[in-house]
């Protein structure tokens, strides 16, 4: 009977069950339910979760731009005055960096690409050792996989559907895109403006501190 009505409540864990029938919340519920001692295989199934990911990712590089993560953002509705419809975001692990770039197209993916690994050469001498990006079909181009091959780039590309493993460039993309809809909104700005607000919050960021770094903002380091 006990697991007849947990079929019938669509598998509603047993002490809430007892609960209904013990407190006559619903009537025409049996009083006389048990919890079961098996575990419903239905439930077993349906409602395992995935295991729990690390908050903090382990740091792997002792100096800048080792390793960079990098991740596109967008499409957004309306187009920014530059005509664009996403932006680029690299993040340096070491320092905590931001680089931000406007793109009017996914395929302006890979020169963006080129573009940052250039400057970051000739501004700090060294070379971009691992990139970490998720599974978006712009990553995975011949085109691009030849140039990183061809460069020395170990290209790190994330398991699908998980987020998580490229947590630090996800999180910063979700507070940068807060932080403009919050200006925005309080000037009462109108959206095309999306592009100047996201590159005055980068601009911001890269002077606030962090939590991996101590007593300095990432563009000092």
């Amino acid at each position: 009977m006990s697991w007849l009505w947990h079929r019938r409540y669509g598998h509603l864990n047993f002490p809430s069950l007892k609960k209904l029938a013990g407190r006559g919340m619903v009537t025409g519920l049996p009083e006389t339910l048990i919890v079961p001692r098996k575990v419903c295989e239905g439930c077993l199934v349906g409602k395992q979760p995935r295991n729990a990911f690390k908050k903090h990712m382990h740091v792997r590089t002792k100096g800048l731009v080792q390793v960079v993560y990098f991740d596109v953002c967008g499409p957004f509705e309306q187009m920014s005055l530059g005509q664009n419809k996403y932006f680029v975001t690299f993040i340096d692990e070491y320092s905590r960096m931001i680089w931000l770039y406007l793109i009017k197209a996914k395929s302006e993916v890979f020169s963006v690409f080129e573009r940052f690994k250039l400057m970051t050469k000739n501004q700090s001498e060294k070379m971009v050792q691992i990139l970490r990006t998720d599974e978006g079909k712009e990553y995975l181009s011949n085109e691009f996989e030849a140039y990183c091959s061809e460069n020395g780039v170990l290209h790190e590309v994330t398991t699908p559907y998980t987020p998580q493993h490229n947590g630090m460039v996800e999180r910063r993309n979700k507070m940068i895109l807060n932080m403009a809809i919050s200006m925005t909104k309080q000037k009462k700005l109108p959206h095309s403006l999306w592009g100047e607000a996201i590159s005055t919050v980068v601009y911001l960021l890269n002077k606030c501190p962090t939590l991996k770094l101590e007593n300095k903002v990432p563009e000092e380091v």
